[in-house]
């Protein structure tokens, strides 16, 4: 029976998908027919499961799934933030699925992604991420004496007295935080989006206020970041300081000390946080500006705020620099190191930094002069 052109058409049609997606046969295709041909041979991958919303634990196994065309070998990497961790390498696509047991240490986060790549990976490759972040939750145990022995680092029960927890937020800002007001109100939402109760202010201090006399800074300083869950519900919280004064002086430790005594993400971000004068010892005004690349004009290079104006600037030049016209503005005055007297035309904020040649002499620091146009973080504490 001989069939009509038509069913004849969508038959030959049919048998070139299969032969293409079922059996890889590359089939020679007309001029005519090159966009069914490009159409066909595109390379895709799509990750299925997790894609926002799970919540997974750790110690435990879950499937991780995906659908791919053309792709040979896959990847499958965990990140949060900007540092990523292998899942699973060189896996062949085919399988579209992955069963991943999630490491009983891993993190506790509500921010966490997957990525799957076509492997081994180089530019120009297909990716795929989760489209929203899922939860890893940590195990539940009988003490938090538990988790700092295996951790080597001690952990505080959430019932234990006099607690005060600590947060970076995950947003940044410029140096126009809506004053001192606006900080606090930025790290109260980002609590609240965290699951974290009670009052919460930014360690922040400005021209009028230093941070030690407008916050309650007493008791013992841990991680808002539950490291594990108790059977009872209690949670266990990463040690930071046993006041005020010992968190502190992480922000002056050597790296590698630092590397020992704080955990991968707060670690990561310690040396981005908007501060500002948080207690006598912070400079008033005439902050050096710590950039790579310096501006060959010196006056740039000082700023006589050390508050981007009581954090309610975020340009990095003050008003009326450069000067138009005939007419030069009376500038701020700083000193250099060397007692010059010059024009402080940059804008800036004390915030914490790194100094030093390298991973093993770098040191933190709380009082790194940042142009006010820098995005920053902020570091939060219950009230």
């Amino acid at each position: 029976m001989k069939l009509p052109f038509k069913e004849n058409l969508i038959l030959i049609l049919a048998i070139f998908i299969f032969l293409f997606i079922e059996l890889g046969v590359f089939v020679n295709v007309a001029p005519d027919n090159l966009f069914l041909a490009q159409l066909f041979s595109t390379k895709r991958i799509k990750l299925g499961t997790p894609n926002g919303g799970e919540e997974w634990k750790t110690g435990e196994s879950y499937q991780i799934s995906w659908t791919s065309r053309g792709i040979d070998r896959i990847g499958l990497v965990l990140f949060r933030g900007a540092e990523p961790k292998w899942i699973a390498k060189n896996i062949e696509s085919k399988e579209g699925k992955y069963d991943w047991q999630i490491f009983i240490w891993e993190e506790p986060s509500q921010d966490y992604r997957v990525a799957i790549f076509e492997y081994p990976w180089k530019k120009g490759n297909k990716i795929d991420y989760s489209d929203k972040a899922f939860t890893i939750i940590g195990p539940k145990f009988a003490s938090c004496d538990t988790v700092s022995l295996k951790t080597e680092w001690p952990y505080l029960s959430s019932d234990f007295p006099n607690l005060r927890k600590v947060f970076i937020t995950n947003q940044k800002w410029t140096g126009d935080l809506g004053g001192l007001e606006g900080a606090d109100e930025k790290c109260q939402t980002e609590a609240e989006k965290a699951g974290f109760t009670g009052s919460w202010k930014a360690l922040l201090g400005d021209d009028r206020a230093l941070a030690i006399d407008r916050l309650k800074l007493d008791g013992v300083f841990v991680e808002a970041e539950i490291a594990a869950t108790l059977t009872e519900g209690k949670t266990c919280h990463r040690l930071l300081g046993e006041n005020f004064e010992k968190f502190l002086e992480k922000f002056s430790n050597l790296w590698v000390v630092n590397r020992e005594k704080l955990s991968e993400g707060f670690l990561n971000s310690f040396s981005n946080i908007w501060l500002g004068r948080i207690n006598d010892a912070s400079p008033k005004d005439c902050l050096t500006i710590t950039i790579q690349y310096p501006s060959k004009i010196i006056s740039e290079n000082y700023s006589f705020t050390t508050t981007c104006q009581n954090w309610s600037q975020e340009d990095d030049k003050i008003l009326g620099y450069p000067p138009t016209g005939r007419y030069t503005p009376e500038y701020p005055k700083c000193y250099t190191p060397y007692g010059k007297l010059i024009d402080a035309v940059g804008q800036a904020g004390l915030s914490s930094g790194l100094t030093g040649g390298g991973a093993g002499t770098n040191s933190f620091t709380p009082s790194q002069g940042k142009y006010c146009e820098n995005y920053q973080k902020l570091l939060c504490i219950e009230q």
